[in-house]
């Protein structure tokens, strides 16, 4: 369980890393920069410096990694919204519903390492101390910030103040949540290679350098005067930009 979850209860707005992992993490990121500075500048010191830039990199591993938990939460919420779905189509009650796809999601995942899971246990707890179940969903939707959730949360809300079929309601949004999150997930697996051939190609330009540099003197201008330092710095820059536009390309939103 992370550490940003409290007495408990999941909390997925931020990621707080263990120091285990934040040492290595940092490590891992200012020995990259050191890599890289010193095959653009052929410089120990300049390098050093570089690699100082390895601690802005934790920021944005904390932030991918909110964002990957939150992705598997929204897979594990729609296999628990199918399991729901079954629950209603049987004819049971959403409380009961919401039991049996605790049970069913505990036969998933047998040694508990689920956040969906965690989260049909206190919804449950929650419930047998008499919270009302749309309180109970809109304090998971804004815990996880996810649309999906969010938007289940408001039907449910919803159809209990207008009297509506709330079983009907129910089974037919999350038919079509579950359709919305397979169709994201369609669209991750064609992009699986196209993100594969990004990274080979973000390795490019430090191959090029590093080779030319070591295979003649055809660079020795560009390594040795403040001119070509700063060349070189323009170019470091420019890839740098190529993969951040890269990777927001990538990031398609369902």
């Amino acid at each position: 369980m992370n550490r940003s979850d409290i007495q408990g209860i999941p909390h997925y707005a931020s990621y707080n890393m263990k120091w285990q992992e934040l040492v290595t993490t940092l490590l891992m990121a200012m020995g990259l920069c050191f890599f890289v500075g010193y095959i653009f500048y052929d410089n120990l010191i300049a390098a050093g410096v570089l690699s100082l830039a390895g601690v802005a990199y934790i920021p944005v591993r904390k932030k991918d990694q909110a964002r990957k938990r939150k992705e598997i939460l929204n897979l594990q919420f729609k296999d628990a919204l199918y399991f729901l779905s079954v629950g209603l189509s049987a004819g049971k009650s959403m409380e009961t519903a919401l039991w049996d796809t605790q049970k069913s999601l505990e036969g998933i995942y047998p040694d508990g390492d689920s956040d969906m899971l965690r989260e049909l246990v206190i919804m449950n707890q929650r419930i047998m101390m008499n919270e009302p179940i749309e309180k109970v969903f809109n304090d998971l939707a804004e815990r996880s910030g996810l649309e999906d959730i969010k938007s289940f949360a408001d039907i449910i809300i919803i159809s209990k103040r207008a009297g509506a079929n709330l079983i009907e309601v129910i089974r037919n949004t999350s038919a079509t949540i579950r359709e919305k999150v397979e169709i994201k997930q369609e669209i991750e697996n064609l992009l699986a290679g196209k993100k594969l051939e990004q990274r080979i190609l973000m390795l490019m330009p430090f191959i090029m350098v590093f080779l030319l540099k070591n295979s003649s003197n055809f660079l020795d201008p560009l390594m040795n005067r403040p001119e070509g330092r700063a060349v070189m710095t323009v170019a470091l820059l420019m890839i740098l930009a190529g993969q951040l536009i890269a990777k927001k390309i990538m990031q398609i939103e369902v």
